[in-house]
Formats: C-alpha cells, sequence, structure tokens
C-alpha cells in the first residue's frame, strides 16, 4: 500500500468515527471517490468490503446526494458495478436515473430487480432503450397496466409474439393499450387485423393503411385451411328471402346493382343474406357491420367486391339511416361521409380482397367478432 493509500485509509477511519450527518456524507463521498478512482486496483476481499460499507452509508446519506451521484453515473461507462447495483436497488428517486439510461446493468441485475423492487423500479426498466424479449416477457408477468402501457409505448423494446398475442387479447378489455400497440413498428400484421374488431374507427383506418396482410403467409393460410366455408349457405334456407338469393346465385345474376336495389327497398335480409354470400362471410357477421357505427369493416367488402364509388356511397348512407343507434346516425354527418369515401377512394382492391380472404380463413376474427355480436342484437332486423 503506498503512502497516499495509508494517508486515505487513516483519513477514512477518523471520519468513520465522527456520526454526525456532516461526517457521514463526508465519509460517504471519500469512499465513493475511493472506489471510482482505485477499483481496478483493489483485491476482490477489500472491493467487497468498500460495498458493504457502502451500502450500509447508503440509508444514511441524504437522498439529494444520493440522488446526484446516481444522476453523474447513469451515463458513465467506467463505473464500478457495485456502485451501480446499489443505487439501482435504492429508492426510486435515487434509481431512477441508473435503471432507465445505466448500461452497467445486466440482465440478472435487471431480473432481480423487477421480481423484488416496487413498481416505480418497474416503470423505469419499461423504458429502458435496450429491453430484450426476456426482461420484457417479465416486466408483462410482474406488472400492472401502468408498466405495461409503459414498455408497449417503448418502441425501442423487444416483445415477443407470444407476448404480443397476450396484449392484442388484453386490448380488447384495456383501450389504453390499444393506440401504442397499433403504433408499434414490430406488431405482426394478423395481430393488427386482429385487433380491428374492438379499436376505434381512427384506428381501423391505420390499420387498413398501414399492415397489408402478407401474400405469403395468406396463401399458408388457405393451403392449411379445412374444407368448411365460413359463409352463409343460402342453399340450406328455406325463407322467401334465402330462396331468391339461392336463384339469383344459380343464374349468376346477384351482384351490386342487386343489392344497392334490396339496401333502397328495405330488404335488409335480402341485402344481408346476399352480400354474405358473394364476400363468403357469416351472414352474422354482415349484420353486424351493418349496424356497427364503425363502418371500416364494410367497406373492406365492397371495396374487395369492386362496388363502385357511388354503390359504396348509396350502402354507406342507406346502412346508416336504418339504425336505431344514434351514434350510427351521427355518421352521416357531411365530413363523416368525406372521410369515408377518402378511405374507400384510397384503398386499394388488392389489399381489400387480401384483407377479406384473410378474414374468411381466421378462425380468430370469427371469435373476435361473435364475442361483440351480442351488443348490436337489438339494433339488428331479421326478416
Amino acid at each position: 500500500m503506498t503512502d497516499s493509500q495509508n494517508e486515505e485509509l487513516d483519513r477514512l477511519i477518523a471520519l468513520s468515527k465522527d456520526s454526525s450527518k456532516r461526517g457521514r456524507r463526508q465519509l460517504f463521498n471519500n469512499i465513493t471517490e475511493l472506489f471510482l478512482k482505485d477499483e481496478e486496483r483493489m483485491s476482490q476481499q477489500e472491493h467487497a468490503l468498500v460495498i458493504g460499507i457502502l451500502s450500509k452509508l447508503l440509508s444514511e446519506i441524504e437522498t439529494t446526494i444520493r440522488q446526484n451521484l446516481a444522476e453523474e453515473l447513469a451515463d458513465l461507462e467506467d463505473v464500478p458495478h457495485g456502485l451501480i447495483t446499489l443505487l439501482a436497488n435504492d429508492e426510486i428517486d435515487v434509481a431512477r436515473p441508473i435503471l432507465f439510461k445505466s448500461h452497467l446493468l445486466a440482465e440478472p441485475d435487471l431480473i432481480e430487480i423487477i421480481q423484488n423492487r416496487s413498481k416505480e423500479h418497474l416503470l423505469a426498466i419499461a423504458e429502458r432503450d435496450d429491453l430484450n424479449t426476456t426482461l420484457s416477457d417479465l416486466l408483462i408477468s410482474h406488472g400492472d397496466e401502468d408498466v405495461i402501457s409503459h414498455l408497449i409505448e417503448n418502441g425501442d423494446a423487444k416483445i415477443s409474439r407470444k407476448s404480443m398475442e397476450y396484449l392484442v387479447e388484453e386490448s380488447r378489455r384495456i383501450d389504453r393499450f390499444q393506440e401504442p400497440l397499433v403504433a408499434r413498428h414490430d406488431i405482426p400484421a394478423d395481430l393488427a387485423h386482429k385487433m380491428f374488431w374492438w379499436v376505434s374507427a381512427a384506428l381501423r383506418r391505420h390499420i387498413l393503411e398501414h399492415f397489408e396482410i402478407d401474400e405469403l403467409e395468406l396463401h399458408e393460410k388457405i393451403v392449411a385451411a379445412t374444407k368448411t366455408e365460413y359463409r352463409y349457405d343460402v342453399a340450406a334456407k328455406s325463407s322467401n328471402a334465402d330462396k331468391l338469393i339461392a336463384e339469383l346465385v344459380k343464374r349468376k345474376e346477384l351482384n351490386e346493382k342487386f343489392l344497392v336495389q334490396a339496401l333502397r327497398g328495405r330488404q335488409i335480409r335480402l341485402f344481408v343474406i346476399g352480400l354474405a354470400e358473394l364476400s363468403g362471410l357469416d351472414y352474422l357477421k354482415i349484420s353486424r357491420f351493418i349496424y356497427d357505427p364503425n363502418a371500416e369493416a364494410l367497406l373492406v367488402v365492397l371495396k374487395a367486391l369492386e362496388f363502385s364509388r357511388s354503390s359504396f356511397s348509396s350502402v354507406y348512407l342507406l346502412t346508416r339511416n336504418i339504425s336505431h343507434d344514434e351514434k350510427v346516425k351521427n355518421t352521416t354527418r357531411p365530413e363523416e361521409v368525406e372521410i369515408i369515401m377518402k378511405i374507400y377512394d384510397k384503398l386499394s382492391a388488392k389489399s381489400a380482397k387480401m384483407t377479406l380472404r384473410f378474414w374468411q380463413l381466421e378462425r380468430d376474427y370469427l371469435e373476435a367478432i361473435e364475442k361483440l355480436d351480442d351488443d348490436l342484437d337489438d339494433d339488428r332486423v331479421y326478416l
């Protein structure tokens, strides 16, 4: 040990006998400075001793001093690991900058903190720019809605497919998850389209614009699909409307013009059965689309069937007017009609066809719609 180190040790021994706040503060500062300066030259035993002393002193030093130290060290790359972990496990006002910024915290350090520290510690970790799927999974399992919201909003956090599926399901009941999930660059297109059924009109439009169904994925679903078609079997029904649609299908006369005329004549069941037949979707789902305040699903179906702009406009306005729901009727205001028409113009027939085919094949789509059908039962008309 050098003379300077001996002098430093003598000074520390003297300070350790001073139990005043000032003495404790000075001792903490001196040991911290010594640790930062000479950490590499310390033996393992000396290193453990210093960490032990520092951990005891932390509880005796004012929060402001520890907080200032944490702020100073959070961005540095050459700080002793032991000191960083001490500060990271401190009360949140001290730990926050370390948990948020310091890349010296290894995965095991963060796992231990997530499992054992407060919600506030988890919130700080959820905002880190280097979260891997292991840490994200752990935050989801240990955190509450606030923690998970912070994680979803963190575009740098890597989230596994399994966790993303869980978060999408949770977004059905937790509205605050919806917008940040749809805004993520890494959410798979099929999961974004699954959310289509319970998000707002604005988010539905975002999904249609930014999440195209992958052709290869769609092809794989087609190959894997069973022979059972999720559609309305008009041949198996016996009402006058069913028989008429079946006859039109047989004569290949079921078309856009007929459906618009049926709707104009308020023959709602005829329109729904006919559109279900043309689209290959369940007629109960089509009936939901025409009573839904958000018309984006109906828009996709008609665009996929290549209805003209004027036909879509007519169907949109007519279906809005048959509803008893004021929210639906309000969507006929000029500004709302202009918005929906712009979306119809912008959406390509190819994208709409792929989305429609995806809905035909995707079981999750059917399950999602099924859970929402009851909400609209009072407003449906079955003839």
